[in-house]
């Protein structure tokens, strides 16, 4: 009786490593790739200003210049992936990124300068189309909600920790901040070398269309496409407070510019820990239903500021928003496998990523467009807001269309 209790605490404890590692694994490959090496720019651009590397246009454009690399990057990982197999993908854009880091540190001409950091948002979107799906092929269906909240809130954390450091750094100079980005992705990168799943190094097997069998996942059905309308919808209520928020707190409300940033920081923690916690609610009650209510916490979150502005209603605002920026981009990935099946999952969370990333770089044009207009923070919000409840109708009538594949 001993001897059958110890082998199922084996079992157990060799379980729980058995989805530890790789979800770990993931989460430390979304914090180097895209917490820092994406999110980790922004806070940097008036310190290359301020060191005359560029002006404040030229360094606004190389943010640009990273969300586009990160679309192409999205776009091509899945055709990459048909010719290299997924670990060995995953790994070679972690160098890429480790080197962007290094090649930033100097000065170097503006057109080089973009294709840096270019290649460092190709390398990011290539990560974040096969990274999940190679994870979640090999993860058990009842751990998926948490393994795929575990890989996610690494870009959270590399977002604070980012946030956290660059002020220190930067007083080091812009050559110590990058250099010191470049170690710890390249110490971090060699850290996970290993944790991936066994076997999950495979090539994308690609299936015309017209080859694809029904039951094992369609890339078109209905219930993927209101899926993806949904998952745009999501993208459209972000961009308030990824673009305005800040500005909105110092500016609209006279608070200036020391609370404004504390909001955003506590945005970003909250982004830290909400995939995880959106993870154990949809091994609950599952990725459609948790889909369509933290995109109705959202659009809450969005429109409290207009319901009050004083601090307990910002902070929640920010937490709300903040722990489902990234709650909602880990159930749409792990909802995916459901409705597509693995043969296909990489196929549809790719296109998924590159129309999120499209529909938020075009909304945050627009309602920049809207407000030199009108001046209005209320119709930004209520755009959001308005928009996430359309997602989340738009996903119940996914959830009608389809059924898991198998």
């Amino acid at each position: 009786m001993e001897l059958v209790l110890n082998m199922e605490l084996a079992i157990k404890k060799k379980s729980r490593r058995s989805f530890a590692i790789p979800a770990l694994t993931g989460f430390v490959t979304l914090l180097i790739s895209n917490g820092i090496g994406r999110f980790g720019y922004p806070p940097l651009i008036p310190a290359l200003v301020d060191a005359k590397w560029f002006t404040v246009a030229q360094a606004d454009y190389l943010g640009a210049g990273n969300l586009t690399g990160y679309i192409i990057g999205s776009m091509a990982g899945t055709f990459l992936n048909r010719y290299v197999g997924s670990v060995t993908l995953v790994r070679s854009m972690l160098l890429l990124v480790v080197v962007s880091f290094i090649t930033c540190a100097f000065p170097l001409a503006y057109p080089l300068y973009f294709m840096i950091r270019l290649l460092a948002g190709f390398g990011g979107g290539v990560i974040m189309v096969i990274t999940a799906p190679t994870i979640f092929k090999h993860t058990a269906p009842e751990r998926k909600g948490l393994v795929g909240g575990v890989i996610f809130s690494g870009v959270g954390i590399g977002i604070a920790l980012a946030g956290t450091l660059i002020p220190f750094l930067v007083s080091q100079g812009l050559e110590t901040t990058w250099f010191v980005f470049a170690a710890i992705a390249f110490i971090l990168t060699l850290v996970i070398w290993k944790g991936w799943p066994e076997g999950s190094n495979e090539k994308h097997i690609y299936v015309p269309s017209h080859r694809q069998s029904s039951g094992k996942g369609m890339l078109w059905s209905g219930a993927i496409i209101f899926l993806i309308l949904s998952y745009a919808c999501n993208a459209v209520g972000f961009v308030p407070h990824t673009v305005f928020w800040v500005d909105f707190i110092s500016r609209g409300l006279h608070r200036g510019i020391e609370q404004g940033t504390r909001f955003w920081v506590l945005l970003g923690l909250a982004a830290a820990v909400g995939p995880v916690l959106t993870g154990i609610v949809a091994d609950k009650i599952g990725f459609a239903k948790s889909i369509r209510i933290s995109l109705l916490v959202k659009a809450i979150g969005v429109i409290l500021p207009l319901v009050s502005t004083a601090s307990w209603s910002l902070a929640l605002s920010s937490i709300f928003v903040g722990s489902l920026a990234l709650g909602i981009s880990s159930l749409a990935a792990g909802r995916t496998a459901e409705l597509a099946g693995h043969q296909h999952q990489k196929q549809v969370w790719s296109r998924m990523t590159v129309i999120f990333s499209i529909t938020h770089a075009g909304t945050a044009y627009l309602l920049s467009f809207l407000f030199s207009i009108e001046r209005s923070y209320t119709l930004l919000f209520e755009i959001g807001a308005a928009t996430l409840l359309a997602g989340s109708i738009l996903d119940y009538l996914s959830s009608r269309f389809g059924k898991p594949a198998a």
